[in-house]
């Protein structure tokens, strides 16, 4: 698994693919703390979610960076389809972990908030935004050229996918009483930014059951999607 996703990483630098979103990113969180000073908790809220779109990104470029012949002779050296696309999902949020640690210690450092943040804040900050990374991949790895052959459809899909994901409060309001549990099968992303918003006044259970869920919805969704991908493999000579 080391040797493959060593791999991925040579493909995905040497590819520059990696450029814009990350590019973006560094900008963006720059640029949103040029003013200040700021709030902590509800600016982490923002940075987090900024980092959730670019992780769908980083996930959807690279889930199909290779072209058919090279992933042919990859899944040869990795023997399993699923070692590499469990190898690509892992890469892609190993990948987002130094931009959350910019994204939480870019502000702390150079006295972008209101006040010093404590070790309690900064550290739950990161894992929100790890958590909310690892949401972002799952969503994205399923608009994948393996499931949906045109690219145009795909990202326009996942864009869509996106938006959704951030209006699900909205969306709960507009739904009748007897839909609003099917709420619950969309992202918890609306979730964690609550939190956040609202930090200093929200229990413990709260705090770390939205981490928790993003995590194990993104764990479901991925194994999902392995489960998916290597039946439609399996299924391929039948065809």
């Amino acid at each position: 698994m080391i040797s493959i996703v060593s791999f991925l990483h040579t493909c995905f630098i040497r590819s520059y693919r990696y450029g814009p979103p990350a590019f973006i990113f560094f900008i963006g969180i720059i640029f949103v703390y040029s003013v200040v000073p700021n709030p902590i908790m509800e600016s982490y809220a923002f940075s987090s979610a900024f980092l959730f779109i670019v992780s769908t990104i980083i996930c959807y470029i690279l889930i199909d960076i290779e072209t058919a012949n090279q992933e042919a002779i990859t899944m040869l050296h990795s023997r399993s389809l699923l070692k590499l696309y469990l190898a690509k999902l892992l890469y892609s949020w190993i990948f987002t972990i130094p931009l959350a640690l910019y994204a939480v210690l870019f502000p702390a450092i150079f006295h972008k908030f209101d006040r010093n943040p404590t070790f309690d804040e900064l550290m739950m900050s990161f894992l929100y935004h790890t958590a909310l990374s690892w949401l972002g991949i799952s969503l994205a790895c399923w608009f994948t050229s393996k499931l949906i052959r045109s690219r145009l459809i795909s990202f326009l899909m996942l864009s869509v996918f996106v938006v959704i994901t951030f209006c699900v409060r909205a969306i709960e309001n507009l739904l009748p009483e007897n839909l609003k549990p099917i709420i619950v099968l969309l992202p918890p992303l609306d979730k964690t930014i609550n939190v956040l918003m609202n930090y200093h006044t929200a229990t413990s259970f709260m705090k770390f059951s939205v981490i928790g869920a993003s995590l194990i919805y993104g764990i479901i969704l991925n194994a999902l999607f392995l489960i998916l991908l290597n039946k439609r493999k399996l299924d391929s000579p039948q065809e």
